[in-house]
């Protein structure tokens, strides 16, 4: 997210003739070209010292939040001291009552982005005065993955099985793991043939294995375990579909990755991936908690091949017309010109 916002700003100060700095809070990236970069390796107060510095009197800063955490330090500054600034909103980090610097910095925003209706939506139920947000939905980056290739793992998964790709978390356990592990035997029963591959690492792993176990699923589910971007685009490929009925996706960028892959998706209802999903066409959406609707939908993807693919391409078309970088940079310029108040302001840094 942080690269998007920062090539997008980059690529315009360029065109206003404005000196723009990058400040992020680890390492080097190496993933910004040209765009000067400070880093802070991981030094909080470093940053925020940074960031205050460039807002005091003679600078005439904007300052763009590539999320709400760094924001707080705005609620430290004095009102006359703090430059107009933009903030992004994501989901599940305001979907819960906030302390107060960041409500303060959320009050305090010159513009306020979110990456879905849905994150406007259910950040209303605990911050029910928050003032106007535009929604900028996210996209994919352009560049060629990192990382080499893990052929042996390819070669020992085949190709045609059912893909998640996802963080296991033992205190974030929305992302559909476990509902899937419940659905598998059902699905197996109708197609001998199912496989589940579940891509990425976190404590919750160790359970999530267990359980698969426990369910007779150990020679259908596999567990890849943290891989690769170049290995993980792989992945996407050679699966039959993508399937991840999360609950609590601010947007879900990997359902994007399914798409440009030409892969189509499974998720939930009344989830941001309703946003993203168009139900019937590039994926299939179900209902929460409905095991039953889950498992036969689950099967249709397994069993028919041309409605798979039809919703493959499908995807890849909505992807390109609505979520390449191109189509960020469209959705975020206006506002990006608003901060920068080129419409005659004098902006120097």
């Amino acid at each position: 997210m942080g690269r998007l916002v920062a090539r997008v700003a980059a690529s315009r100060c360029v065109e206003l003739g404005v000196r723009l700095r990058v400040f992020n809070l680890g390492g080097p990236c190496g993933l910004l070209g040209a765009v000067p970069v400070h880093h802070f390796s991981g030094s909080q107060l470093g940053m925020a010292l940074a960031v205050w510095r460039r807002q005091l009197p003679p600078h005439r800063t904007r300052v763009i939040f590539d999320c709400i955490g760094p924001s707080r330090v705005q609620a430290f500054l004095p009102g006359l001291c703090r430059s107009p600034y933009a903030l992004y909103l994501h989901g599940i980090e305001v979907w819960r009552k906030l302390t107060w610097d960041r409500r303060q910095a959320l009050r305090s925003a010159t513009i306020r982005l979110a990456n879905s209706s849905l994150t406007i939506d259910r950040a209303k139920e605990f911050l029910p005065w928050l003032p106007r947000t535009a929604v900028v939905p996210l996209a994919l980056e352009d560049r060629s993955p990192g990382g080499e290739v893990d052929r042996a793992l390819l070669e020992s998964l085949g190709d045609g099985y059912l893909l998640i790709v996802g963080r296991m978390s033992r205190v974030e356990r929305y992302k559909g793991h476990d509902e899937l592990l419940a659905a598998m035997p059902r699905i197996v029963a109708a197609c001998p043939h199912a496989r589940l591959v579940i891509a990425g690492g976190g404590d919750d792993r160790e359970r999530l294995t267990r359980v698969a176990t426990s369910r007779g699923l150990a020679g259908r589910v596999a567990f890849t375990g943290f891989v690769s971007e170049a290995t993980l685009g792989e992945l996407f490929r050679r699966c039959a579909a993508f399937v991840m009925p999360s609950r609590n996706e601010g947007f879900g960028l990997v359902y994007l990755e399914a798409m440009r892959a030409g892969r189509p998706c499974l998720a939930l209802r009344r989830s941001a991936a309703e946003e993203i999903i168009v139900d019937g066409t590039t994926g299939i959406l179900v209902e929460p908690g409905d095991q039953e609707q889950l498992a036969a939908a689950l099967v249709c993807l397994l069993s028919d091949a041309a409605m798979v693919r039809r919703m493959g391409e499908a995807g890849r078309r909505r992807y390109e017309e609505r979520y390449t970088f191109e189509s960020f940079r469209a959705g975020l310029l206006p506002h990006l010109d608003r901060l920068l108040g080129v419409e005659g302001n004098d902006v120097r840094n």
